[in-house]
């Protein structure tokens, strides 16, 4: 699958997750299946590669490995600060609304993400490129989910 396409999905989906939760707060009914309504977990699709050698003397692929190391590290922590704000979410909607955003920011970061590495596109600095923005895209997560515990918590 080219990347313009995987973007294209990608935007497609924010697009249909916009749209559902939009009918839901205009007033449509809650989805059916609330109960078992639950935290979004980041499910990458690489495998990673090797993270070796000196920083300033990596190939590549090294370069690429580390930034993936860094990705799926972070994840963790996006998966664990998430689950932890889901749980004190006051209701459903609340909850329905974060998994939104969830699933929007993750829609962003993979187009943005593409559209940085796309000068690269059929070189090996492609691939560095992407994951290298995708480990900043999740850094910041982590720093913006922290800020909204915190705040969760200092008004409950």
């Amino acid at each position: 699958m080219s990347r313009k396409l995987l973007s294209l999905t990608a935007a497609a989906v924010a697009v249909a997750a916009t749209t559902s939760i939009a009918v839901t707060q205009a007033g449509g009914n809650p989805p059916a299946r609330a109960a078992s309504l639950k935290p979004i977990v980041i499910q990458e699709t690489f495998t990673p590669l090797p993270c070796s050698g000196a920083p300033g003397h990596r190939s590549t692929l090294q370069m690429e490995g580390c930034a993936e190391k860094q990705i799926l590290k972070t994840d963790i922590q996006i998966d664990l600060l998430a689950s932890s704000i889901f749980s004190i979410l006051p209701d459903d909607r609340a909850r329905r609304d974060f998994n939104a955003a969830e699933r929007a920011w993750l829609s962003y970061r993979r187009a943005d993400c593409l559209s940085m590495s796309e000068m690269f596109e059929g070189g090996t600095d492609a691939g560095v490129l992407d994951a290298q923005c995708v480990a900043s895209r999740n850094t910041q997560r982590v720093k913006d989910l922290r800020s909204f515990h915190h705040a969760l918590f200092s008004t409950g």
